[in-house]
């Protein structure tokens, strides 16, 4: 079904409020017993501002012109039946300037391709991007297409199953390379139709591999059982040091607690600086859409700068507070891992707590080191 991009008519300034963001303060007073997790802490925040500034810089710059010159040739290509010229496209028009309606263009040609799963996915985020469309006819229209496209193939994505039949401790799933979170193991997940490959490993057992082929609508199950490998150490579940030893610390002596703290800071981060990069995304909106003139700031007709303006808050909030707690993890997971090269490295006293809220987030800390 062929589309047609809308121009939006002709420029006039509309008066709003001047955007201000406000300054975050520095907390004061840390007793002694938290100033070694507060240096640790500002020296992680140093390597996660380098972070941050790099995330800007990888992302890519928009070029709304190029974006609507590949999207008009990718259209005529397409229209001509040239789905291998045109598709390519569609997406490089969606590098230089994310909109809906390429979105849905791209989840089209993916069907096209039998790739329902991905096309699924890419309606479902062309609902997302089309929040930032211009003109209610237009933005329902595509919402409309959108949720089409997603009800026509719920009934075709394949759904796969991955279970782990008495996990071991530290076991890793992978499907076709990319890692199965361990909350996801045993959900039906979308997957496109074809063949797929599921991995499943952990530390002291044998690596195990199944292959399956999934058809449109067919749902399967894997059931992986992970056997102990072969070797006196394996077997006996001990080491040298013996089977307290192992138990208390399965790291090579660095406790368990010290591992996930440090997972959860990571994740924390990594977080984070998701959060700053579409902040970033909500500035540049903003600038894009929006200049400072005499006597206040005046947008483009059309533009819903409330919703930039409130998504770039949040997300900066989300950033502050997301990163905060992930440098607090790392902080216990550092005091953990130093800790551990004695003869034992009792767990802290104090526990991080990472929360999320609407409005901000963060990490409680009890206890004492």
């Amino acid at each position: 079904m062929a589309e047609t991009t809308m121009s939006l008519p002709g420029e006039h300034l509309l008066s709003v409020q001047s955007i201000r963001r406000a300054g975050a303060r520095r907390g004061a007073g840390l007793t002694p017993r938290l100033r070694a997790v507060a240096g640790l802490a500002s020296a992680a925040a140093v390597a996660l501002g380098g972070s941050a500034a790099r995330a800007q810089q990888q992302q890519p710059p928009r070029d709304p012109v190029a974006a609507e010159a590949l999207f008009k040739a990718a259209r005529a290509l397409v229209d001509k039946g040239d789905y291998a010229a045109g598709c390519p496209k569609f997406e490089a028009s969606l590098e230089l300037n994310p909109s809906a309606s390429t979105m849905i263009n791209i989840a089209r040609c993916h069907e096209r391709e039998g790739k329902v799963a991905t096309a699924w996915h890419d309606y479902n985020r062309a609902i997302v991007l089309n929040r930032e469309t211009a003109g209610e006819q237009r933005r329902r229209g595509l919402e409309e297409i959108a949720q089409k496209g997603i009800a026509d193939l719920d009934a075709r994505v394949p759904k796969l199953s991955v279970v782990v039949n008495s996990a071991p401790s530290g076991v890793e799933v992978q499907r076709d390379g990319t890692p199965v979170p361990a909350a996801a193991l045993g959900e039906p997940l979308p997957v496109d139709p074809g063949p797929h490959e599921v991995r499943a490993s952990a530390p002291g057992h044998e690596t195990e591999t199944r292959s399956v082929t999934l058809r449109e609508g067919e749902s399967v199950t894997v059931e992986l059982t992970l056997r102990p490998a072969a070797g006196p150490t394996a077997a006996t579940g001990t080491t040298a040091a013996g089977p307290e030893r192992a138990k208390e610390a399965p790291g090579g002596g660095v406790p368990t607690w010290a591992w996930v703290s440090g997972a959860a800071g990571i994740a924390l981060v990594g977080a984070s600086v998701g959060f700053l990069i579409d902040d970033l995304s909500a500035i540049g909106a903003l600038r894009d859409n929006c200049r400072e003139v005499t006597g206040g700031t005046y947008c483009k007709p059309g533009y819903d700068f409330a919703a930039d303006n409130a998504r770039k808050n949040r997300d900066f909030g989300l950033f502050v507070g997301l990163g905060g707690a992930g440098l607090v993890a790392l902080g216990v997971a550092a005091y953990g891992i130093a800790g551990s090269g004695g003869e034992r490295a009792p767990a802290p006293a104090a526990v991080a707590l990472p929360w999320v809220a609407p409005s901000g987030a963060g990490a409680s800390i009890s206890g004492s080191f």
